[in-house]
């Protein structure tokens, strides 16, 4: 594992952080898929969907009762679909609790890099690691949940 990390100590800091940010997100995105793209899941999500167009068609009809049967099948519904999230979230951070020490170890300190003067005002903001790794981790995110159709 230390040789995987010993290849990064020579690339340039922002891309290394880039690199183990795509690597971390992509891994995400597909345990997120084998997660939450399951049949249950997609049906859970479903049924969240039709209880919320019923709880929106009583308040349009002012039915108070209806809308307040509707809500707490919504949070039951709500809980179940949290019960598939929890996992992926638990490996996420577990994922991150492995690869930040040695991130912080190797860039504590230092200016990883710099948003461009082009950006009204937060342009020349020094951005440390952790906050790199943040917006690259997000995008990256971002571009594999739409690929995989999360």
């Amino acid at each position: 594992m230390m040789d995987l990390f010993a290849f990064f100590i020579g690339l340039n800091p922002a891309i290394n952080i880039l690199i183990i940010g795509a690597i971390i997100s992509i891994t995400m995105s597909l345990v997120n898929r084998k997660f939450l793209g399951s049949e249950k899941a997609k049906e859970v999500k479903k049924n969240m969907q039709d209880e919320r167009s019923k709880m929106l068609e009583a308040q349009k009809c002012g039915d108070t009762k209806k809308m307040n049967e509707c809500l707490a099948n919504l949070m039951k519904i709500n809980s179940k679909y949290m019960s598939f999230m929890f996992k992926p979230m638990i490996i996420s951070f577990a994922l991150f609790l492995i690869i930040a020490p040695w991130l912080r170890s190797q860039y504590t300190g230092m200016v990883v890099a710099i948003v461009p003067q082009s950006f009204p005002i937060i342009g020349g903001f020094q951005l440390s690691w952790f906050w790199w790794y943040a917006i690259c981790t997000f995008v990256i995110s971002l571009i594999a949940r739409k690929l995989l159709e999360i």
